[in-house]
């Protein structure tokens, strides 16, 4: 299976447009772990690895084929296009390369690192990268469906500086959970969910939540004018980076290195873990608060939470802002606030709750840490 060897998590057909003269031969490269500047590196080693996939090449093949509706559906965008089609393809690529790239490995292994260090218990077996990977994709697949009722809006730059992109392009952001509910986790069900992607060097996508925020757009474009508005999108960019952050025009590369030194600082572990503490009981429920392990090990018993670290940029999208009243769903457990009521009781044999529990929020502080027995 040779031919499957080299296998990308960032898929050529992705970083086409960014390579010198769209030739899709080199590319300029920013490493941050060096802080040099690289010209014309050849593409086929970029965001690559030996059977990343597997070697038997089953799942390379089946991911060609999305790469190849995805690069047919981006011709027709930037023709002019914006059906259903474009949009629905677009987003289906957008889930999988989420959670393709080394850096969602990296994502599930440190999410297992965190939690064997915050518990007292037995540790659980941190698996190699090709079972990371398989398991990552797995969760891609079950992501898609809770993505498909955000707004899907392509990006025009009429600016005359580049999008840039990075080793891990699909982003998730969520300015509501970050400004709204003091720095909550989200997931991919969330209310205030953003998903951001480059297409080439003059058009982006974005997803985002339209019961919470609303966007700018023309003709169902978003159009971008202004040079510190795409700063505000390649700032994303720099901040998700693995190692690299790539760009089209050799010119751009102080760009590049000064866009991000000015995020570095925005740069956070992979995963956290916290280990929560027994706090008291009531009638129906265990009460727990933040504590330490050792806490946890003399109350012989504790509990582990482990979020992803998605970005919190200092600059949030432009031209999306929030609704005068974002609606959510929330029931004041664990699951937090989300976009659909019927999320909140999915693999519950209970009954939805009442029409009372779709709320309007304005502003929201932070809720104290309680986990109910059920």
């Amino acid at each position: 299976m040779a031919d499957h060897k080299n296998q990308h998590f960032v898929p050529r057909v992705l970083l086409r447009p960014f390579t010198k003269d769209a030739e899709d031969k080199s590319i300029n490269l920013y490493n941050i772990r060096s802080d040099r500047l690289i010209p014309d590196a050849p593409v086929k080693g970029q965001c690559a690895r030996h059977y990343w996939y597997g070697e038997d090449g089953q799942l390379e093949l089946l991911l060609g084929k999305l790469e190849g509706m995805f690069g047919l559906a981006r011709q027709r965008v930037v023709g002019g296009g914006n059906s259903d089609k474009d949009r629905e393809e677009t987003s289906l690529f957008m889930c999988m390369q989420l959670w393709r790239t080394a850096n969602a490995a990296a994502r599930l292994r440190h999410w297992i690192e965190q939690t064997n260090a915050n518990s007292w218990g037995p540790e659980e077996p941190v698996p190699d990268d090709k079972k990371l990977v398989i398991s990552a994709m797995r969760l891609a697949i079950k992501s898609r469906e809770l993505l498909k009722d955000l707004k899907i809006r392509f990006v025009e730059n009429h600016t005359s500086r580049d999008f840039i992109i990075a080793d891990d392009p699909a982003v998730l952001l969520n300015r509501f959970a970050t400004e709204k509910l003091g720095g909550s986790a989200f997931g991919v069900a969330s209310s205030g969910l953003i998903f951001v992607m480059p297409m080439s060097p003059r058009l982006s996508v974005i997803c985002y939540d339209g019961l919470v925020y609303s966007l700018d757009a023309t003709n169902g474009r978003a159009i971008l004018k202004s040079e510190v508005a795409i700063d505000a999108y390649n700032e994303i960019q720099c901040i998700a980076a693995e190692e690299n952050i790539y760009f089209q025009r050799w010119k751009d590369g102080d760009y590049v290195r000064q866009r991000f030194a000015a995020v570095k600082h925005k740069r956070r572990p992979a995963a956290t873990a916290y280990t929560f503490v027994p706090d008291g009981e009531t009638e129906n429920a265990e009460h727990y608060r933040l504590g330490t392990v050792e806490e946890g090990r003399a109350a012989k018993r504790s509990l582990v939470a482990t979020r992803f670290n998605y970005p919190e940029p200092d600059r949030w999208i432009p031209g999306l802002r929030y609704r005068p009243k974002p609606t959510t769903f929330f029931n004041g457990t664990g699951m937090g606030h989300v976009r659909k009521r019927e999320w909140l009781y999915r693999g519950r044999e209970e009954p939805p709750p009442d029409q009372g529990e779709k709320m309007q929020i304005i502003r929201t502080g932070l809720r104290p840490n309680a986990w109910t027995r059920r």
